[in-house]
């Protein structure tokens, strides 16, 4: 009887684990248009990622629209993004030769063409903000734009601390595409605070951790399908030293 409880317990455990670590799983976005974007539903404003028709997910072009919270989805900045600096580039401390992977604001073939909107607040909100409040990496990122006259405006950079500088401010209704550099492979995780002013005054706000994985590299389970294999991984350890 003792063994078939343990069987049955263990069993349960597994359905439940194998259930989590399937929750845990992140779509790979590959190419295609897609938005960091924000709405307001329930009283709450939810940071997310919005894909287009033809976004490929997982291999497979989308078709329509679709949405995940931050945690639901990650971006491939593939090899093919990989370009040598010509010259220094302060704001990712880097200098001439140096590797740098690049999503670039302009639409190109075999890549990801990520933009940030706002497309779906109204004139209930007078503003709104993404902040990069938190972040993890094996280099350096930046988030920035390139002026039609040749400028740059540089909003995020890991490079020089976190602070209240690290700001995009967005304009409500709005959409727009950036660069997103990074110095190394490997993943990158981004902790953005958005933050919406409501034009009678005040504001709401949600935090969310993007995902980037540059390079050749393989993504790495949530912490949560870790946890959840580490936790089978014990079950079964445990059963096999009984039987010992």
């Amino acid at each position: 009887m003792k063994k078939i409880l343990f069987f049955q317990l263990l069993s349960i455990l597994a359905v439940s684990i194998c259930s989590s670590v399937a929750h845990a799983e992140a779509v790979e976005y590959t190419l295609g248009h897609g938005d960091i974007g924000l709405a307001y539903d329930d009283s709450e404003l939810e940071l997310h990622y919005h894909f287009g028709n033809g976004a490929v997910l997982d291999g497979t072009p989308l078709v329509g629209d679709a949405e995940y919270a931050p945690d639901e989805a990650f971006v491939r900045v593939g090899q093919n993004t990989m370009v040598e600096t010509t010259g220094s580039i302060p704001f990712l401390g880097t200098t001439a030769g140096d590797p740098v992977w690049v999503l670039p604001q302009s639409n190109t073939p075999g890549v990801p063409f990520l933009g940030i909107a706002t497309e779906e607040l109204d004139g209930t909100f007078s503003g709104a903000s993404l902040t990069m409040t938190s972040f993890s990496g094996p280099g350096e990122f930046a988030l920035w734009q390139s002026s039609p006259l040749g400028g740059l405006n540089v909003f995020w950079q890991s490079n020089n601390g976190l602070d209240a500088t690290d700001t995009l401010a967005l304009s409500i209704g709005g959409h727009d595409h950036y660069n997103y550099g990074f110095t190394e492979a490997g993943t990158y995780d981004i902790g953005v605070t958005a933050t919406a002013d409501f034009a009678s005054g005040g504001s709401v706000s949600d935090f969310g951790t993007l995902r980037f994985v540059v390079g050749n590299v393989s993504a790495v389970p949530e912490p949560s399908a870790l946890a959840a294999m580490g936790a089978l991984s014990s079950i079964m350890v445990l059963r096999r030293r009984r039987r010992s």
